[in-house]
């Protein structure tokens, strides 16, 4: 063709057949358009239940949520009931994440502490910059600080890299009494940790020693040795007086600078009640990772290790005179101060439902009358809220066929 030769760029006109009436063919005047397209349609999936969508979400949320983090510094106890083993057991039971820094292993039992080993200095160093590079620590929480350098890659680390909050809770002596930290170790207490602290929380034993072993008697005498020690730095202090027999309460002071607080609780008569000190500071601990004030963290901590003494009063665990208690007992019984609870009668269970509000079309009837019936005939009607693009859309269920 002379024409296509001369003009190669030129695309040729292609004339459109005719039908055998004298009309264009319809696939002849469209030449590139495509066929329909065959719709397949699948048996409609059921809808997800209420509860499944309920679960869905949560496990959404919690992939999204942050992990509440504590990190304990502290001494290994090999009987279980305190140091490192208590504070990520208390740090379980209140929903937190509890690593760990160790700075000694103890050879203990419920008669006493037989041995102590610290760990070298550069390892415990190594340890917090492992977990405090990478495991983004909200709040850490230390126990047993076993020398005066300890306390000082302590605080060299946590300058480096600053938390939340810090808890201190100054483990001097053993609650059987024997000792845990250096004399020497007091001064590095006071001058350096003390003012990074958030909280202190010694008992009336520890609070005394920091104090050059004043006598501490009474709720007046605790209110004084708060007030001296808020002075070393921190923001807020906490004198436990668990120690005090003679009173028929467990009575602490707390004070924030400006106000005492006496935080009033059952005295437990029992023998376990080794690990409790680490167990309250790991509370608040959870408490504060968790976004508390720090009243309330405190105030959960004292309430949690209370409930924790009443349910493990009667537990047998060692021949000696301090026994470990059961930090998991709320996944046996309610918690002690919550009374009894009533159980359910059979006129008080229900059986929900969740139908299709399509039915309500077959069945000839409005929304309207789905609910007048459902009341009428005491049926359970359940309202759905579902996301339907581009709009938030309402859909009411028809009431159950099923009543009990």
């Amino acid at each position: 063709d002379q024409n296509t030769r001369d003009h190669p760029k030129k695309k040729s006109v292609l004339t459109p057949p005719v039908s055998s009436k004298g009309m264009a063919s319809p696939q002849a005047v469209h030449p590139r358009r495509l066929p329909s397209p065959t719709l397949l349609f699948s048996p409609r999936r059921p809808r997800p239940s209420p509860r499944a969508r309920r679960s869905r979400l949560a496990a959404s949320a919690a992939r999204e949520m942050p992990w509440p983090h504590v990190l304990t510094v502290a001494g290994s106890d090999s009987g279980g009931g305190a140091g490192i083993q208590a504070d990520i057991k208390a740090c379980a039971a209140l929903g937190a994440y509890c690593s760990s820094v160790v700075t000694a292993v103890t050879a203990q039992n419920t008669a006493g502490v037989q041995g102590v080993h610290v760990v070298p200095e550069e390892f415990i160093r190594e340890q917090l910059n492992s977990v405090l590079s990478d495991m983004s620590v909200d709040v850490v929480k230390t126990g047993m600080l076993p020398s005066i350098g300890v306390v000082k890659v302590l605080c060299e680390s946590l300058k480096k890299f600053p938390v939340k909050a810090l808890v201190v809770d100054p483990v001097m002596v053993s609650t059987s009494g024997d000792t845990l930290s250096e004399s020497s170790a007091l001064s590095v207490y006071r001058d350096e940790l003390f003012a990074m602290a958030d909280i202190v929380t010694p008992n009336v034993k520890e609070a005394s020693r920091l104090l050059g072993n004043v006598s501490l008697l009474t709720i007046s005498d605790m209110r004084g040795a708060a007030e001296s020690i808020y002075k070393f730095g921190p923001k807020y202090v906490l004198v436990k007086g668990g120690d005090m027999s003679e009173s028929s309460e467990a009575i602490d002071v707390f004070f924030d600078g400006k106000e005492f607080i006496e935080l009033h609780g059952h005295r437990i008569k029992t023998r376990n009640t080794h690990g409790t000190g680490c167990t309250l500071a790991s509370c608040i601990a959870s408490e504060l990772a968790k976004g508390a004030t720090m009243l309330h963290a405190v105030q959960v901590a004292k309430n949690f290790v209370e409930s924790a003494l009443h349910h493990s009063k009667d537990l047998t665990i060692g021949n000696g005179p301090q026994g470990p208690f059961d930090h998991l007992f709320k996944l046996k019984c309610p918690p002690y101060n919550v009374g009894s609870q009533p159980s359910f009668k059979p006129d008080q269970l229900f059986l929900y439902a969740v139908t299709d509000s399509g039915m309500n079309k077959k069945w000839d009837r409005s929304i309207k009358e789905a609910v007048e019936a459902a009341i009428e005939e005491k049926k359970i009607l359940i309202q759905e809220t579902f996301w339907k693009l581009p709009r938030l859309a309402w859909r009411f269920a028809s009431p159950v066929e099923y009543h009990c």
